[in-house]
């Protein structure tokens, strides 16, 4: 079964001193990256999917991809304007040409983009994980219960 690695919302909107909760934000990053770094060896990639809102329209510094994650001008992107990024964009399409059949989802925000596409996946009838350390919120009680709620891959059980 072919496996799909999603990162969701890595932007820099979420790495600036207004985050409360940045810290956690910061060590998903190199959780997210060794991810990447494993489908990339096993000779796929990431699909990097946006937030796009009057706030931070496409193309803007807010809406960028954060430097530190290892996001690859080759590598797949997707807008999302809601929380699901199943909803009104091509990820679904892709990923079915692509005849995957499980997503590890990884990114922000845990109990909102997340927890969305999360059940977006499975409404879509994939296999959805979410990738253990490699999700953050604003409150590490939500990132935690989104976590307890939801089926979950360590890095540590990917790289077997």
């Amino acid at each position: 079964m072919n496996t799909a690695l999603i990162i969701l919302d890595a932007q820099n909107d979420f790495f600036t001193a207004e985050n409360p909760n940045l810290a956690a934000f910061e060590a998903a990053a190199p959780i997210i990256n060794a991810a990447i770094a494993h489908f990339r060896a096993a000779g796929g990639g990431p699909i990097f999917v946006q937030h796009t809102d009057e706030r931070k329209p496409a193309g803007s510094q807010p809406w960028a991809i954060n430097d530190r994650f290892d996001c690859r001008p080759i590598d797949v992107r997707f807008n999302k304007t809601t929380e699901n990024a199943f909803w009104n964009t091509g990820l679904d399409a892709l990923l079915r040409s692509q005849r995957v059949g499980r997503v590890l989802i990884a990114g922000f925000i845990a109990e909102r983009c997340v927890l969305s596409t999360l059940r977006g996946a499975k409404e879509r009838g994939y296999q959805a994980v979410l990738l253990e350390g490699g999700i953050a919120g604003y409150d590490d009680r939500y990132t935690q219960f989104t976590l307890e709620i939801s089926p979950r891959l360590s890095l540590e059980a990917l790289r077997q």
